[in-house]
């Protein structure tokens, strides 16, 4: 774990760990080897090898000692001994874990040291066939949470969470999944910025040390992959709140399969070129199923805007006053590189009204029909200044409702 070291990465590690809450090997009558076979099948389609030096079974509980995850271009995982409580076959082969109990994990990477106070993991599946390209063929579970989160570098604690909280709804007879994710508390230390001139700009502005706590609500429809990212939010306290919304589809279980086989196939072959262009090929033939509907990004000020202007104001020997108008001034000459008139007077308008009275400033992207995702990476590559007609670009300020990607 590096220094740098987000939210959101935070987030991805914790679901790391949900990997290994199912290896656990079914209790009494249950065929452990069986258990263990189809564990393993499901979680190495993600490249990450498990590892376990003992089980110890008693009744529909199962303990696995010291537990490690491994996989290529990361820090070995100790996740240390894990608990699986009410572990039941089901009749198609597959296995239920009512829950998985986790003690403390730490792992270090250069001079950081990662750590998580447990962590709990609800209604886990494991499947018959780990292998197979629909959705019953997933790992998948019901919702997780975490102990307290710390990154340490050198001694110092950088970052620290009092913990996730993830929870998954489904309908039985419904592909529609709800998720909502919360973490609270959140803390960065920012007297470990390592340039000097970054660490005493950010003092002069008044931060020292950050708090906060990150939001995400969506949903997934497994059946035509269309993913709606209503909310994933980063709030920090005096500072502002930065939050993104996106739809897109073609996220299918089949997809997610295929990515996972690419990666697999290049954990088996590290560093060898064959891997690389498998992979490359794979990620071109699956971005042809990604269709682009929908974004937003919008950010609500909590006084970081007038503190910016009084910093970079003092800076240049005049007031925060002085400073706003400047930035007006200069703004329409600074987007004159773009060639893209029409947002060039969009984005001074807005960027205009919300340094008068810093509020909110919000971007959408909200084409007339889908666009499928290679045409946007060509477009960017061919012609950059097309996609501001072709995804409908639009740059609000201080509206008094977040500008939702749906129209």
């Amino acid at each position: 774990m590096t220094i740098r070291s987000t939210p959101k990465r935070l987030f991805c590690a914790s679901i790391v760990t949900l990997a290994v809450c199912g290896f656990a090997i079914p209790a009494m009558a249950l065929d452990a080897d069986d258990f263990a076979t189809k564990l393993s099948a499901s979680i190495s389609q993600s490249g990450t090898r498990l590892s376990f030096s003992e089980i110890e079974p008693d009744g529909s509980t199962i303990t696995l000692r010291s537990v490690r995850a491994d996989s290529p271009g990361n820090p070995s995982i100790p996740f240390g001994d894990v608990t699986f409580n009410g572990v039941e076959e089901v009749n198609d082969g597959s296995y239920f874990v009512n829950e998985a109990v986790f003690g403390e994990i730490e792992f270090s990477q250069g001079q950081n040291t990662f750590s998580i106070d447990g962590v709990n993991v609800n209604g886990l599946s494991i499947p018959a066939d780990g292998a197979a390209s629909s959705f019953d063929s997933m790992l998948d579970y019901e919702g997780f949470s975490t102990g307290a989160i710390r990154v340490v570098n050198n001694g110092s604690t950088v970052f620290s969470m009092a913990g996730i909280d993830l929870d998954v709804v489904r309908a039985d007879a419904a592909s529609r999944v709800n998720m909502m994710m919360t973490g609270s508390d959140l803390k960065i230390d920012l007297g470990n910025v390592k340039d000097t001139k970054t660490r005493d700009a950010l003092k002069q502005l008044g931060y020292e040390t950050l708090t906060g706590d990150v939001k995400m609500v969506g949903t997934w429809d497994r059946q035509s992959g269309l993913i709606e990212l209503e909310d994933y939010s980063l709030t920090l306290d005096d500072v502002g709140r930065l939050s993104l919304s996106l739809e897109i589809s073609g996220y299918t279980p089949e997809f997610i399969k295929a990515m996972q086989q690419a990666r697999s196939s290049a954990a088996s072959n590290p560093g060898t070129q064959a891997a690389q262009q498998a992979i490359d090929a794979t990620m071109r033939e699956m971005l042809q199923q990604l269709s682009f509907k929908s974004a937003s990004v919008r950010f609500d000020d909590a006084s970081v805007t007038e503190r910016a202007l009084e910093f970079a104001g003092r800076k240049q020997g005049v007031s925060g006053e002085q400073m706003r108008e400047f930035v007006k001034f200069m703004m329409p000459l600074a987007l004159g590189r773009l060639g893209i008139p029409a947002l060039q007077q969009q984005i001074s308008a807005a960027a205009s009204i919300y340094l008068d009275n810093p509020q909110n400033i919000t971007v959408t992207a909200t084409p007339a029909q889908p666009v499928a995702v290679p045409v946007i990476l060509g477009a960017s590559m061919g012609d950059p200044r097309s996609l501001a007609d072709l995804l409908n670009l639009q740059v609000i300020a201080n509206s008094p409702v977040e500008q939702c990607c749906k129209q």
